[in-house]
């Protein structure tokens, strides 16, 4: 079985079993939905290669259908396919990575400010059971589950906005960043003493207050985001030093 949650907080797992009742075209619109989540929870890390061949067979069904979920990805920029090669998840820039976040900042912080005004005390109460849940998949290090979680806090926020083209807009916006967070996730853990924003935008939603829940929202994308490059750049450090002691290594073996 194939399992996942949208944005949107539906179910798009697939069944094998399922595809028999499925027509192609909502077969399709299935394997897209769940790719889609698939890709905003890191399932697939940067520069992985998915097999056309290989997602039909697990869903039990055609190539086609298949092929035509990952051409939706590839226009929306969610996949890269080039001539003779298998689609492949982007491997995002820092720069590339920046102009995605300072995209989301003013519509992520106009669904907060929204969600201010329409969310209700059961929303509040379920942002209240998906912080503690995050908190505890990160004490476990159980770093996909929690990353999930933290995907159903924020986008409980956004859909209490009640606006659906603005939530369309900031799950495109993920869709083009997660894998490239996910992958430095397990790295980029707040510390422990600090006040996490997923309290104060709970707070500033309770008291009912948008300019408040904007800016928490804000922060909570910018925090983690310092950190994600933080560590990004770390990352790449390492790497060109190994690169340039195998270099030396390589040198040092030919001059013998």
């Amino acid at each position: 079985m194939m399992t996942g949650i949208n944005a949107d907080g539906q179910d798009v797992s697939l069944e094998p079993d399922d595809t028999i009742e499925l027509n192609r075209d909502s077969l399709a619109e299935r394997i897209y939905a769940r790719l889609r989540a698939a890709l905003m929870t890191g399932q697939y890390e940067p520069g992985a290669r998915l097999s056309i061949r290989k997602l039909a067979a697990s869903y039990n069904t055609s190539p086609t259908p298949v092929r035509e979920a990952i051409v939706q990805l590839v226009r929306e920029g969610a996949l890269e396919l080039r001539l003779g090669y298998q689609p492949r998840v982007p491997v995002l820039s820092i720069p590339q990575y920046i102009q995605i976040r300072e995209t989301r900042v003013p519509l992520e912080r106009l669904a907060a400010e929204l969600s201010a005004v329409n969310i209700t005390p059961e929303e509040i109460q379920t942002l209240r059971e998906l912080h503690k849940k995050w908190v505890q998949l990160e004490s476990a290090e159980e770093w996909r589950a929690a990353i999930v979680a933290n995907q159903e806090f924020h986008f409980t926020v956004y859909r209490a906005s009640k606006n659906e083209v603005l939530l369309r807009c900031i799950e495109n916006l993920w869709l083009l960043a997660y894998p490239f967070v996910y992958n430095q996730y397990p790295s980029i853990r707040q510390a422990g003493s600090e006040v996490h924003p997923h309290l104060l935008i709970i707070d500033a939603l309770s008291r009912r207050s948008p300019a408040e829940a904007g800016e928490m929202v804000v922060r909570d994308l910018r925090d983690g985001s310092y950190r994600i490059l933080e560590q990004f750049k770390l990352g790449e450090g390492r790497e060109k030093k190994r690169r340039g002691r195998k270099t030396l290594t390589l040198q040092d073996s030919a001059a013998d």
